[in-house]
């Protein structure tokens, strides 16, 4: 069944960010009445004009005077017949006085011809000022808005919980935080300015049309409804087709955004036919639903034009009648046409506004879905900050699933002292990395507590817990900027010895000092510039800089060179020295002296204990180690040998460095 599209209410919405502009919105709202006031009455001097040729030729005629003549006639228009247009009187009454007071020597019906023309002008220069003023405050606020609008949407999606990234598209999230935030400009800037002046034009052609003839008003309204029911019924099937096409734009961009960043993969695989053949068949789509809304949209307007076109026909032949039979002037009648063409634009445009408002309509709405998802981990009413803390982390009967569905964790009971290691070991899908995500509250478990240093994580603000804690995971995320900038992302304020001291501890300063612009190197999208262990060496520094009590390792080591291994487990024994450390372990050699080691698997804990006891027990850390090393071709007692006797040892540096190197 297809989803209901509420667009009123979606867009009442959308104007619902008005109010904290309210002043500039009524401003506007007057400067658009003022203007569409003055900007319908020009056409009236022509009426006032055309009445008085028409008068002056009549009364040439009969006495044969001349135009040069001042003293005929001595009376204008407005004194020798009572006229249906609204600005006759005052006009001429003006016109008059001009006359008698400064002007008495010339023709009466040429000092009137000549104030009428130069009023045309000052009216239109006028109500074109108006306009000018109006457009330039209407078109700070549409801007506003979409400024507005977009800080919201962003801000909001820092907050998203991570499973939203997990189940969305990065390149339909960024379709809808540009292209369709930037296509809401038409419905907001544009559009809406002329709509408000058109509603208002229209309106002051209907009061001045009713005064001219009531009976030609209401035949020359008789063609609104057909044109309503039209636009209305072509409007919906627009509607439908922006959506898909919204809906369309977002999968190109997905599919652009995915070949992009992983352009090496298509290159190593030769795949870019294949790619090129995906990337047609979404532009294809995107096309026909362009040509179906460019063919809607093509049809509705000759319709309404039609439609007008029908009512323009009825309205001229009833008007000529009523001149012919002198129950309407010329001049006036010369005006309604004009007004009538005047009050079909409005209901024409107000189509083309129609059409407009579908497109930021299905944009709005997409929107306001990330708006409406909620931000699943917030802080409660009685959340405090956490003060500075030893680093004691408990696990307590936590349990922990996915979307309500089958439980990824059950029943985990850990308790890691500040300073200690605690290392997380199980097949792949166990539950390991879940578990680390559940320190920073990156979701929160369904059932059990987690506290830090006897503080319920749910009862701590976020931003005070996360200052506290970093993370260095396998594959490192570093931003398109310097590498200073990058090592100082978490203290951005910190002074640059202090950032050259975190990458000396983190075996990063020598790579670095060796580049052409060293710290102020730019190492591209997500530090393509550099190798991964190098890399993996930033990440680190960009950790020790933080200072942080907890520490949550993905193991770093898992896919480098033994040359690089080392340097990157010295810049890690740096990184864990007095800190409470959770280490997801790939290679089992790189964790044989942390403080407990917790196997997992099928998301419960199924041993703990030390190396040596683990391997004393048989159970599956045993069964995994021996697989691990007899596939690299040494024994138990070559990797473990001598060193298992020194697990009590209180050397921390023997905690991280992999045996394989130092045996």
């Amino acid at each position: 069944m297809e989803k209901s599209i509420p667009s009123k209410k979606t867009y009442f919405r959308l104007l619902g960010y008005l109010k904290p502009y309210r002043n500039k919105s009524l401003i506007i709202l007057i400067l658009a009445a003022l203007s569409t006031y003055i900007a319908v009455l020009p056409i009236q001097i022509l009426g006032i004009a055309v009445d008085e040729i028409k008068i002056a030729d009549k009364y040439l005629k009969n006495t044969q005077t001349e135009w040069h003549d001042a003293a005929a006639p001595d009376k204008t228009h407005a004194y020798e017949l009572k006229s249906a247009i609204p600005l006759s009187k005052p006009l001429l009454t003006a016109s008059q006085y001009v006359h008698t007071h400064w002007f008495n020597s010339y023709n009466t019906t040429m000092v009137t011809l000549l104030f009428l023309a130069v009023s045309f002008i000052i009216m239109n220069a006028v109500s074109g000022s108006i306009m000018l003023v109006h457009g330039f405050i209407s078109a700070g606020l549409g801007q506003r808005l979409t400024y507005d609008l977009r800080n919201q949407l962003y801000g909001h999606i820092q907050r998203l919980p991570l499973a939203y990234f997990e189940n969305n598209r990065t390149g339909n999230i960024m379709s809808r935080l540009m292209n369709d935030v930037n296509s809401l400009e038409q419905a907001i800037v544009g559009p809406i300015i002329a709509f408000i002046t058109d509603m208002f034009k229209f309106g002051w052609i209907i009061f001045f049309c009713i005064r001219l003839d009531w009976q030609l008003s209401v035949i020359a309204l008789v063609v609104c409804p057909f044109i309503s029911l039209c636009t209305y019924g072509f409007g919906k099937k627009i509607r439908r087709a922006f959506r898909s096409l919204r809906d369309k734009t977002g999968e190109l961009n997905s599919l652009i955004q995915d070949n992009i960043s992983g352009i090496k993969v298509i290159s190593g695989f030769a795949k870019e036919a294949e790619e090129l053949e995906r990337f047609q068949e979404k532009n294809y789509e995107s096309y026909n639903l362009n040509i179906r809304i460019l063919r809607l949209a093509s049809t509705l307007r000759p319709v309404i034009d039609f439609i007008t076109e029908m009512g323009a026909v009825v309205v001229i032949c009833l008007g000529g009648y009523k001149v012919l039979q002198g129950q309407l002037s010329v001049g006036t009648f010369v005006i309604f046409f004009p007004y009538l063409q005047m009050m079909y634009g409005p209901i024409t445009g107000l189509t083309r506004f129609y059409n407009q408002v579908q497109r930021a309509i299905v944009s709005t709405e997409r929107i306001f879905e990330i708006l409406d998802t909620p931000s699943d981990l917030k802080d409660s009413p009685d959340a405090v900050d956490l003060p500075p803390v030893h680093g004691l982390v408990e696990f307590r009967h936590v349990s922990f699933m996915y979307n309500q569905g089958v439980e990824v964790l059950t029943d985990i009971n850990i308790t890691a002292r500040p300073g200690q290691m605690i290392a997380l070991v199980g097949p792949s899908g166990s539950g390991k990395t879940t578990l680390t995500k559940l320190i920073p509250r990156f979701y929160d478990p369904e059932k059990g507590d987690i506290c830090i240093d006897g503080h319920d994580i749910r009862h701590i603000k976020l931003h005070s817990l996360r200052t506290q804690m970093a993370m260095v995971l396998q594959d490192p995320f570093l931003f398109n900027d310097t590498i200073k900038s990058n090592i100082a992302y978490a203290r951005s304020d910190a002074p640059d010895e202090e950032v050259k001291n975190a990458a000396i501890a983190a075996n990063a300063h020598g790579f670095i000092a060796a580049l052409p612009n060293g710290y102020d190197s730019i190492i591209g999208e997500r530090g393509v510039k550099l190798s991964g262990g190098q890399k993996q060496r930033i990440a680190i520094a960009r950790a020790i800089l933080a200072n942080p009590r907890i520490l949550i390792l993905d193991e770093a080591t898992s896919s480098v060179d033994t040359e690089t291994e080392q340097l990157i487990q010295k810049a890690i024994y740096s990184l864990v020295k007095g800190r409470t450390t959770f280490v997801i372990a790939h290679r089992l050699s790189t964790i044989l002296h942390a403080d407990l080691i917790v196997v997992l698997d099928n998301g419960k804990i199924v041993e703990t204990g030390r190396h040596h006891e683990l391997l004393a027990n048989g159970g599956l850390y045993k069964k995994l180690f021996e697989m691990q090393f007899s596939a690299q071709g040494k024994t138990k007692q070559e990797i473990s040998g001598t060193e298992v006797g020194k697990t009590e040892s209180t050397d921390k540096q023997k905690q991280i460095i992999d045996l394989n190197g130092s045996a």
